[in-house]
């Protein structure tokens, strides 16, 4: 049951980072919308004059021929609005919500967890780390300073030479220390 619920929690989560990421990447551009809209209303407008140009044209009732030069005025007042519109929508600026942003760094961070973990767990992490360390002046202080203590070791069968090398490694490495200190309290 404890697996079963697991296993939804973890499907929960990986929709709903799919889900953020398509609403983040699915976003139309604000000013190409606008641009779109106005381009629409432009060609409504320019249509709707040219019927009511052909209407005025055409009859014979001033009443209808004076309304059909009031909807032409409207339908230019309307063109000019658009015009206005194209001419302050340089302006406009595109924003990223807050938490795309966030979504974005956050789906980086763990495409490198999982990279990292995927080289650890295949064994290429030992091997980088060895390639690293191939480079003398990339190993560290504390690994060459008690390289060099227990060289010295090797070349000495002093006693006082052991005691200073298992000195030095019990202070550079916590993990040898409690060992240590373990196989101590056994003895």
């Amino acid at each position: 049951m404890r697996k079963l619920a697991s296993g939804l929690w973890m499907l929960f989560l990986v929709g709903l980072v799919a889900y953020m990421l398509t609403a983040t990447t699915g976003c139309s551009s604000a000013v190409q919308a606008i641009n779109a809209d106005a381009e629409t209303i432009d060609e409504l407008a320019q249509a709707s004059e040219g019927r009511f140009s052909w209407i005025a044209e055409t009859t014979t009732d001033d009443d209808i021929r004076d309304e059909s030069k009031d909807g032409i005025a409207d339908q230019r007042a309307i063109q000019s609005a658009v015009a206005g519109i194209r001419d302050e929508l340089p302006r406009v600026e595109d924003r990223q919500p807050w938490w795309a942003a966030m979504v974005g760094r956050v789906a980086i961070a763990g495409v490198l967890i999982a990279a990292l973990l995927l080289l650890w767990t295949t064994g290429l992490g030992h091997l980088l780390r060895r390639l690293v360390y191939s480079v003398s002046w990339m190993i560290p202080q504390r690994a060459r300073r008690a390289a060099a203590i227990d060289r010295k070791l090797v070349e000495d069968d002093d006693p006082a030479n052991i005691r200073e090398a298992i000195a030095v490694r019990r202070s550079s490495d916590p993990a040898y220390d409690a060992a240590w200190l373990k196989l101590k309290h056994k003895d």
